[in-house]
Formats: structure tokens, C-alpha cells, sequence
């Protein structure tokens, strides 16, 4: 698969993360194992998910997808992307030594965010370097050198 197309196929999957955490917030909630406990706080709560998990998870996706129209100008917007993805890997992972086993979600999880986050850096790494053209000076023949005369 080529740069473009793997940063786009993964821009596509992070904004329809984000759109399904704007839109059912409360299923987020849920297939994270979380719970509102106090229903006061219900709507700050949903307010929160619908924050970090949608409207976050959007702009990124929408960021990685400009960005994956031209992957050789956009190199370092996919890279950031892609190392945003491997913190959250990262974290998940401090949290696994800090707190103990998190399950087959949590697995399941930390592998998702390695493989995007990769994906990303691989595609920003295998975009085809740009070279720039050389300076108009630099592009004119020399002068002719003529003999002297005998």
C-alpha cells in the first residue's frame, strides 16, 4: 500500500472513532468499562467523551487526512499524528507495568494504537523525498573558454 493511501485509510478510521464519540457517547462510556456513577454528572461526563474521544479523534483524523494528500509535504503533520497514537500506546503501556494486566480490551487497545501509530510514522517515512530544484545561477552553463591566440 502506498503513503497516501495507508495515511488515508487510518485518517478515515480516527475520524470515525471520533464521530462515534461525539455521536454515542454513552457506548464509548460503556466499551471502555467506564460508568457514570452519580447521575448529576452525567452530562459533564458525556461532555468529556464527547470532547477527548470525538472531537479530538476528528480533527486528528481530519488532520491525517489533509495531510495524507501530499504525504512528502505533510511528512512531519503525519509523524506528529502517528507519535500522538504511540504516547497513548506508551501510556496504556506504563499503565500495564503501574496497575497490573488490563485485560484483552486493554490489550486489545494498546496493540490498536501501535498499529496506527506506526502505520502513520511508516507512511510519512516511505513518502518519496521532495528534492528541491537548484538555484537559477546555478543552472547556467559557464562562459566558453577560448584559447588564446598563437
Amino acid at each position: 500500500m502506498t503513503p497516501r493511501a495507508t495515511a488515508i485509510v487510518v485518517a478515515f478510521v480516527i475520524v470515525l472513532l471520533g464521530v462515534v464519540g461525539l455521536l454515542y457517547p454513552e457506548r464509548v462510556l460503556g466499551l471502555l468499562g467506564f460508568a457514570v456513577q452519580n447521575p448529576s454528572h452525567a452530562a459533564a461526563a458525556m461532555g468529556e467523551v464527547r470532547a477527548t474521544y470525538g472531537g479530538l479523534f476528528v480533527v486528528m483524523g481530519l488532520a491525517a487526512l489533509f495531510a495524507a494528500l501530499d504525504p512528502v509535504a505533510n511528512r512531519g503533520r503525519l509523524r506528529l499524528i502517528g507519535l500522538l497514537w504511540l504516547g497513548a500506546c506508551a501510556g496504556r503501556l506504563l499503565g500495564v507495568y503501574l496497575d497490573g494486566n488490563p485485560g484483552l480490551p486493554g490489550w486489545g487497545a494498546a496493540v490498536f494504537e501501535l498499529l496506527v501509530g506506526g502505520a502513520l510514522l511508516v507512511a510519512a517515512e516511505r513518502a518519496p523525498v521532495a528534492l528541491h530544484e537548484a538555484p537559477m545561477a546555478a543552472a547556467v552553463a559557464p562562459p566558453a573558454v577560448t584559447s588564446p591566440p598563437p
